[in-house]
């Protein structure tokens, strides 16, 4: 009889256990959401506010498809491209989705499916086309219709905009708290059966007594498996690359985590980062440290990305003369692949013909058993996210202003020479960087600055080429035109820069979300009145500068480095001495481990 309870116990037991985790899954669940709306702030909790998010990114998505872009070049007609959305695999996403089209070029509207839209209709795609994506919620013959529109990458010539919509059930307002609370029990199933769970729990309790508390089977810890916003399983793996911590809790409260950021770029992998100050141990057991590399000794291994390896190599000469190097080697699974091959040489010749106090020299180039290399300056330092990180980490707080001015002024330095580098027939090169980040910006123990990482940077005679609506660079820094894959120019770099200052001022990011995407859409978006409430916020001369510095329209920012410089150099005044004791106060006994591991001095 006692077994016969025991086991009846532990039945209980482990049914109630079940039905309360359900009861909590549900009711956290509904906490999170409403969680997250409230930190999306009151716009998105409106009605129609997720609808039309949803429906922004389909249509971005939509109007970048290289087949619309492609007939839309060829000049079809309607009738041909009606065929094409009907038919065609590429529109199979769209198709259902949204039963209500519209295809324009300038005045004439290609296609057109669904209900009429009246003025609507053309003020959605004026929107579009000043901002390049829009979308609303309309009323149409009594029925709501979540509509967007974005221009069409690649056909600006044509002023092309795509519109489509479906019709929507909005969901009441919220009422407020305290008129809810009386029935929230009552209607939220989550709670009764949490309810119920209880209640099982303890009946088991009291019927199996005493014996059945010897059972330990009950877990202690709700599997929990996060799905991401677009569906995708994201279920938790270890030792994840650098590339997906976007994901952290640092990354969505808008903190760079140990100089790691989001990257958005072609090919597979994370990619190559040539922030050489990041310095990370030496791993013993790496492949070609201690080995001879050509002329070189690789002494230290710092990291790879998507396309390269990065070392501390030394090279010898007569008397006992050494000296230390970084030392970039593309991945030899790559060496036979033209398109990395190419950028891997148009990063080397752009940096070696870059001769600049603030900017890192390249001092070789070469093939060793057909492995593509550079070196590249030593430096004993950190890059700027390292150090915004660990100050904010300390202090909670941004750099000291003057740090922070400074920096940002060195750098635009650094890119007023770059964009204004003509060829020898005296013939602007046209170079933007493309990656300005908080990672490719260094910082050496005496408070030197300098940039870095030239490899996607775009150029009037780059040996690769990159496609018109492909994304290149850092998500969490980008310009609007950067990110919608259109056309860039220095103006662009100028933008990055200012997302950089910002970050160095307040130990934020402005562009922050749950994965890539979400931080390349709001990139795309650019800075919005939420953004700008915040920066106003910030001490003068800040606030001012970086207003003007992150304005949506190119015309409308800063039109040259110089320009930009100018704005900050009366409040960059004794920038690199405060740089440089505060690189000693935080990382000081690492650097000079590491200059009595690699035999070097700090620069």
């Amino acid at each position: 009889m006692r077994k016969a309870r025991v086991f009846l116990g532990i039945t209980l037991i482990a049914g109630g256990t079940a039905v309360g985790v359900l009861g909590v899954r549900s009711v956290l669940g509904d906490r999170a959401r409403a969680q997250a709306a409230l930190l999306r702030g009151p716009e998105s909790a409106a009605p129609g506010a997720a609808e039309k998010t949803a429906a922004e990114k389909q249509v971005w998505e939509a109007a970048r498809l290289e087949p619309l872009e492609a007939a839309l070049k060829a000049h079809v007609d309607g009738p041909t491209l009606r065929d094409l959305f009907d038919n065609e695999d590429w529109w199979r996403p769209f198709r259902t989705a949204y039963p209500l089209l519209r295809l324009k070029t300038g005045d004439r509207t290609i296609v057109a499916r669904g209900p009429d839209l009246g003025a609507a209709e053309q003020d959605l795609v004026n929107a579009a086309r000043k901002r390049q994506i829009a979308s609303d919620v309309v009323d149409v013959g009594g029925q709501s219709y979540v509509l967007a529109a974005a221009t069409v990458t690649g056909s600006a010539e044509l002023d092309a905009v795509l519109l489509f919509g479906r019709p929507v059930t909005l969901a009441p307002v919220a009422a407020p708290a305290a008129a809810t609370a009386a029935s929230a029990f009552a209607d939220h199933q989550g709670l009764w059966l949490l309810a119920l769970g209880i209640a099982l729990g303890g009946v088991a309790l009291v019927f199996s007594g005493r014996r059945a508390a010897v059972v330990g089977a009950v877990p202690t810890e709700v599997p929990h498996e996060p799905t991401s916003k677009f569906g995708t399983p994201a279920r938790p793996r270890a030792g994840a690359p650098a590339s997906e911590l976007v994901t952290s809790p640092e990354r969505r409260q808008g903190r760079i985590t140990d100089g790691k950021a989001v990257s958005i770029r072609s090919g597979t992998g994370p990619a190559p980062n040539l922030a050489v100050a990041r310095q990370a141990p030496a791993i013993a057991a790496a492949v070609g440290v201690g080995a001879a590399f050509g002329r070189y000794k690789l002494v230290d291994r710092l990291g790879e990305g998507g396309m390269s390896e990065l070392f501390i190599a030394e090279v010898a000469g007569v008397e006992g003369f050494t000296r230390a190097f970084v030392l970039k080697r593309l991945r030899p699974e790559l060496a036979r692949e033209k398109e990395a091959v190419s950028q891997f040489i148009d990063e080397a010749r752009m940096q070696a013909g870059l001769v600049h106090s603030n900017i890192v020299p390249v001092f070789d180039f070469g093939v060793v058993s057909g492995e593509y290399f550079m070196t590249q300056e030593y430096i004993l330092g950190r890059d700027l996210a390292r150090l915004v990180g660990r100050y904010a980490e300390r202090h909670d707080a941004g750099l000291p202003e003057a740090v922070a001015y400074y920096i940002a002024h060195e750098t635009l330095q650094a890119l007023a020479y770059a964009h204004d580098r003509q060829d020898k027939a005296g013939s602007p090169m046209g170079i933007v960087h493309r990656d300005i980040s908080a990672s490719n910006v260094m910082i050496s123990g005496l408070g030197e600055v300098k940039l870095s990482d030239f490899g996607i940077v775009k150029a009037n005679r780059r040996v690769s080429k990159t496609q018109v609506g492909m994304v290149k660079g850092n998500a969490n820094f980008m310009s609007p035109e950067q990110a919608r894959g259109q056309a860039v120019d220095h103006r662009s770099d100028l933008f990055s820069l200012a997302h950089v200052l910002y970050y160095c001022l307040t130990g934020q990011l402005l562009y922050v979300g749950e994965n890539d995407l979400d931080v390349l859409y709001r990139a795309a978006s650019g800075v919005t009145q939420a953004d700008l409430d915040q920066i106003r916020k910030l001490p003068d001369p800040a606030a001012g500068i970086l207003e003007k510095a992150l304005a949506f329209e190119p015309a409308e920012r800063f039109q040259s480095a110089a320009e930009f410089a100018d704005a900050l150099a009366a409040h960059a005044s004794g920038g690199k001495s405060a740089t440089g004791r505060l690189i000693q106060q935080l990382f000081g006994d690492e650097l000079q481990k590491q200059a009595a591991r690699v035999g070097a001095s700090a620069t």
